[in-house]
C-alpha cells in the first residue's frame, strides 16, 4: 500500500496552521470572560456602569435605562446626589480623566422621568408577604426589588411622607421635590402597599412576625447628635437634620445675620448652603483640616464659591453670651493619628484661642439611628443594629440594612444595602438564590477586577472629561432652584463614548484579526460571540494583547 505524508512546511516558509496543529506547543490558552469593571465594582449598588453605557452609547436610552433600574429605582435621584466612588475607581482616570458617569445616569434618569418610561410589572405573584419598616432609600430600595420578584410588600413608614432624608433632609437645590416625586410614583405603581404616620414599635415585632413572612429593618439615623457645649433648650441652637426639614417644608426658622454651622461633613455644608440661600452669613467650623473634611470635594467647591467662610482644625470649648448674640469661645486643634477608626480626638493648640460670635449656631455633627426598645428583641450595640453578611439579624427572618447597621452613610450606599438585604430575604425563603447569573463584585476576587494596565490605549484617542456646568453664584444664592445643569445629548454621547467598557467585549474582531494562527473563531451562538480552537492555538497573547478592554485573559494549562 502507498505511503501518503502530509506536507509539512519549512520552518523558513509561510505555512496554515491548518497543516500544523500548534495547539501542543501552548502553556496557556486564551479565555473570554466578562470581566469586573473597577465603577463596577466600586459602585454601591453593585450597578453594570459598562452595560448600560455602552447601551447609551448606542442611543438606546430605554434599554440603558432598563440596565440602570435592575439595581437602582433612582437613576436620576443618585445621579444628582451619589457621592459617585465609581468615578474614582474609573481607568480612564489614569488616562485622561475619569468618564463622567454620575452626569450621564442624571441623563438617562430624567430622559426616563421626561417620557415616562415605567417599571415592568412582576411577572409572577407570591403569596408570601414581608414587612419594610422605614420609607428612606435602603427601604424603598429593598420593597423594590422584593416586589420585582412578586413578593407581597407592606411598607410602614413612621412619617407622613416616605424618602427619609431623601424627601426631608437634601436641600432642593440638590434635589428637586419633582424629580423626587416621580420617580417615587413611578415605583410604587408596581403595587407596594403604604402605611405611612405608622410608627412600628419592638413590642410588634412578634405580632408582625405572624403576619408576615419576613422582616426588614431600615429605620435609618434620624436622631441628631449634640455637643455638651450647647443647651439644647437654646432656641438659637438648631439641629443640622431639622433645619434642614423645615426649610424643605417651607417653614424656615429666623437665624440672624452670624450664624456659625459645627461640623465638615456633607450635611454641614447642606446646612450652610441653605443658609447663604436665606440670606445669612455663614461659618462653618469643622474639627478636621481642610484637607480631610468628609464633605465631597464639589460641595466644598460651591459652598467657598457661595461664600460661606470654612474655618477647619478647630473645636468650641465654651459657650457664653454677647449682648444678643452667643459668644463661641474656640482652639484650634489637631486630630489624634492614635484614635480607632471613625473617633475623633482633638488635641487642643496652647495659645489659638479665638472667639467667634453667632446668632444662630446650626449643629451638624452626625446623627444616631433611635433603636430605644430594640435591643430587647434583636441584637443591638454601640447604637446600631448587629447583623451578618447578609443582613440578618439574630432573630430568624428579621433582616436590617442602612443607617441603622454599621456602613458608610451614603444615599447611594443605602439603596445598595435595600437590595442586598432584599436578594437575602429571597434566598431565606427560597433556601437557594433566585438571582441570573452576573458578574457580581461579590462574587470576584481583586485579580478578576480589569485593571489600567489591561487596557489597549491605543486604541482609544484621547478625549476630555466634560463637566456639567453650575448655576452662577449670583442666581443660585436668590432661590433654591438646582445649581447643577444636566448634559444634553451631544454632551451625554461624547462622554458615553469615552467608557473603555473595561470587561466586556463589544465584537471589535481584534482577536480575530491579529490571531497568527487562526485560532479564534466566530460563533454568533455564543454569549461572547468566539471560540478558541484547542489544537491551532499556541497560546501566543496576541489576542489578549490586542484586545482593548481586558475581556480576553491568558489562563494556564495545567495536566499537560
Amino acid at each position: 500500500m502507498k505511503e501518503t505524508f502530509k506536507e509539512v512546511p519549512s520552518i523558513w516558509t509561510t505555512g496554515w496552521t491548518d497543516i500544523l496543529n500548534t495547539g501542543t506547543w501552548r502553556s496557556a490558552i486564551p479565555i473570554y470572560q466578562k470581566r469586573l469593571a473597577p465603577c463596577h465594582a466600586a459602585c454601591p449598588v453593585d450597578g453594570e456602569i459598562p452595560t448600560w453605557i455602552m447601551l447609551a452609547r448606542k442611543q438606546l436610552y430605554q434599554e440603558a435605562w432598563s440596565a440602570l433600574v435592575a439595581n437602582n429605582p433612582f437613576p436620576a435621584v443618585t445621579g444628582r446626589i451619589c457621592h459617585h466612588p465609581c468615578e474614582g475607581a474609573c481607568n480612564r482616570g489614569e488616562y485622561d480623566g475619569a468618564v463622567a458617569i454620575n452626569a450621564l445616569e442624571q441623563y438617562i434618569g430624567d430622559l426616563a422621568l421626561s417620557e415616562g418610561w415605567t417599571l415592568p410589572q412582576p411577572t409572577v405573584e407570591l403569596d408570601q408577604r414581608i414587612a419594610v419598616i422605614g420609607g428612606g432609600p435602603a427601604g424603598l430600595s429593598c420593597a423594590y426589588q422584593l416586589r420585582r420578584l412578586g413578593y407581597q410588600v407592606t411598607l410602614f413608614e413612621a412619617r407622613p411622607e416616605l424618602g427619609g432624608v431623601l424627601y426631608f433632609g437634601i436641600p432642593r437645590y440638590r434635589l428637586a421635590k419633582e424629580i423626587w416625586d416621580g420617580e417615587l410614583q413611578r415605583l410604587l405603581a408596581l403595587g407596594i402597599e403604604v402605611k405611612l404616620n405608622y410608627q412600628v414599635m419592638a413590642t410588634e415585632l412578634s405580632a408582625l412576625e405572624k403576619e408576615y413572612s419576613a422582616v426588614f429593618l431600615a429605620l435609618g439615623a434620624q436622631r441628631s447628635k449634640t455637643l455638651p457645649q450647647f443647651s439644647v433648650h437654646d432656641p438659637r441652637v438648631l439641629k443640622g437634620l431639622d433645619f434642614l426639614e423645615s426649610v424643605n417644608l417651607e417653614v424656615a426658622p429666623q437665624l440672624g445675620q452670624e450664624v456659625v454651622v459645627i461640623g465638615g461633613g456633607s450635611v454641614a455644608l447642606d446646612v450652610a448652603g441653605t443658609v447663604r440661600r436665606l440670606g445669612s452669613q455663614v461659618k462653618v467650623l469643622a474639627l478636621e483640616s481642610r484637607e480631610s473634611l468628609p464633605a465631597q470635594p464639589d460641595e466644598l467647591a460651591e459652598a467657598l464659591e457661595e461664600g460661606v467662610e470654612i474655618v477647619a482644625g478647630v473645636m468650641v470649648q465654651n459657650v457664653g453670651l454677647s449682648f444678643d448674640k452667643l459668644s463661641l469661645d474656640c482652639i484650634k486643634v489637631t486630630l489624634d493619628e492614635t484614635s480607632p477608626v471613625g473617633v475623633l480626638r482633638p488635641i487642643p493648640l496652647l495659645g489659638t484661642d479665638f472667639r467667634v460670635s453667632a446668632t444662630s449656631v446650626i449643629l451638624a455633627v452626625g446623627q444616631d439611628a433611635e433603636l430605644t426598645g430594640w435591643e430587647s428583641v434583636i441584637n443591638v450595640g454601640q447604637s446600631l443594629v448587629r447583623v451578618d453578611a447578609n443582613l440578618a439579624t439574630n432573630r430568624p427572618g428579621v433582616f436590617a440594612g442602612g443607617d441603622v447597621t454599621p456602613v458608610e452613610r451614603f444615599i447611594s450606599v443605602a439603596i445598595g444595602q435595600g437590595k442586598k438585604a432584599a436578594s437575602s430575604i429571597d434566598q431565606y425563603l427560597n433556601k437557594e438564590s433566585s438571582k441570573e447569573y452576573s458578574c457580581s463584585k461579590e462574587e470576584t476576587g481583586p485579580e478578576d477586577i480589569v485593571s489600567y494596565q489591561d487596557i489597549n490605549t491605543f486604541y482609544f484617542p484621547e478625549k476630555t472629561r466634560e463637566q456639567r456646568e453650575i448655576v452662577t453664584v449670583q442666581q443660585r444664592l436668590q432661590n433654591f432652584a438646582e445649581l447643577k445643569i444636566g448634559f444634553n445629548s451631544q454632551q451625554t454621547q461624547t462622554q458615553a463614548e469615552r467608557c473603555f467598557s473595561c470587561g466586556n467585549c463589544v465584537e471589535c474582531d481584534n482577536c480575530f484579526y491579529f490571531c497568527p494562527d487562526m485560532a479564534v473563531v466566530k460563533d454568533s451562538s455564543l454569549a461572547e460571540h468566539y471560540h478558541i480552537l484547542d489544537q491551532y492555538c499556541k497560546g501566543c497573547g496576541s489576542c489578549v494583547q490586542e484586545c482593548p478592554r481586558g475581556a480576553v485573559v491568558l489562563k494556564e494549562e495545567t495536566g499537560r
